[in-house]
């Protein structure tokens, strides 16, 4: 019998189309266009696949469509050994989906991005499933969730660890009234900025914003900083870590990865938060030299072969 998963993800689960103009953009016009790819996309399935991949057992908890697209995501995520029982379908909903159209030269033209059924993910929905939720050790929430959802989260998890990914700046605010309540959160610099007010363009300032989150109660804090690096926060301190070498190909993802690398490693008993880090860093770095958000072909050996290179200094 397979063993209940120890690590359900809830959030967005899609496909993300990109085309492009064969001709010059006209706005407000039709367009010819060709079909550059259209892959399987979302911060919550992006983590949960990776997370399955190096190993977990993972269950989902998301809401997609009545639609063929609907079908190919849970289809999808079964395939690989996710747990799908709570990805929900919603009648009379289309599957979420973003779509970016590409002007003639490959500059963006046009983003579009349908995520109402997220907003669908509601306590009356979640509710009913609150023993079988509280039954799972680590929670990765992601902030496609309405805010009510979150609070309502936070205020059940009992003894559930509940990590945060704060998928954009926009959506990062959702996590604003529960910041208390985080064992875990992982943002960019632009999404730290919303939840601490602090402009972050060198390390000084950096350390300020993961301190400053960590004063708020939240556990551990990690903020990426892109090709600078990242700096973390934890109960052994303030670090600043460097990237790793890399050969990138496709920076798209690498941020969901080292969120997956991270809390893989961080997920297991007696788990050390610097062997997470690493872990992390390592995940991040293959994903951005994979074409795509996921490395298929991933192995153990490679992550930890790349995690043993992950360097830090205390801040």
């Amino acid at each position: 019998m397979t063993p209940d998963p120890n690590i359900l993800c809830f959030g967005a689960a899609h496909f993300d189309r990109t085309l492009q103009c064969t001709e010059t953009f006209v706005p407000a016009a039709s367009n010819p266009v060709r079909t550059l790819h259209r892959k399987p996309g979302g911060v919550s399935r992006n983590i949960a696949v990776h997370l399955r991949l190096l190993g977990n057992n993972v269950a989902m908890l998301g809401a997609v469509g009545d639609d063929g697209d609907g079908d190919q995501v849970s289809e999808a995520l079964s395939t690989i050994g996710i747990d799908t029982g709570l990805l929900m379908k919603i009648d009379g909903m289309a599957t979420a989906g973003y779509t970016a159209l590409l002007d003639e030269t490959g500059e963006l033209a046009l983003g579009m991005m349908n995520a109402e059924v997220y907003d669908l993910l509601t306590i009356d929905r979640l509710e009913p499933h609150l023993t079988d939720l509280q039954a799972r050790p680590w929670w990765l929430v992601d902030a496609n969730l309405p805010t009510e959802s979150i609070t309502w989260l936070a205020k059940n998890k009992g003894p559930t660890k509940l990590c945060a990914a704060t998928v954009s700046p926009s959506k990062a605010a959702r996590f604003k009234p529960v910041l208390g309540e985080l064992d875990l959160l992982i943002a960019n610099r632009a999404e730290a900025r919303v939840l601490t007010g602090i402009e972050i363009k060198e390390l000084a300032e950096a350390k300020v914003a993961v301190e400053l989150l960590r004063g708020k109660g939240i556990t551990d804090v990690v903020i990426t900083l892109g090709a600078q690096g990242v700096v973390s926060s934890s109960s052994s301190g303030t670090a600043f870590w460097q990237p790793l070498p890399t050969r990138v190909k496709d920076v798209n993802g690498a941020g969901d990865a080292l969120y997956s690398g991270f809390l893989s490693a961080y997920s297991k008993p007696d788990a050390s938060f610097e062997a997470a880090m690493a872990s992390g860093l390592a995940m991040a770095s293959l994903t951005a030299e994979t074409e795509g958000t996921t490395v298929w072909d991933l192995t153990l050996d490679a992550v930890k072969e790349r995690a043993s290179k992950a360097e830090s200094k205390t801040l």
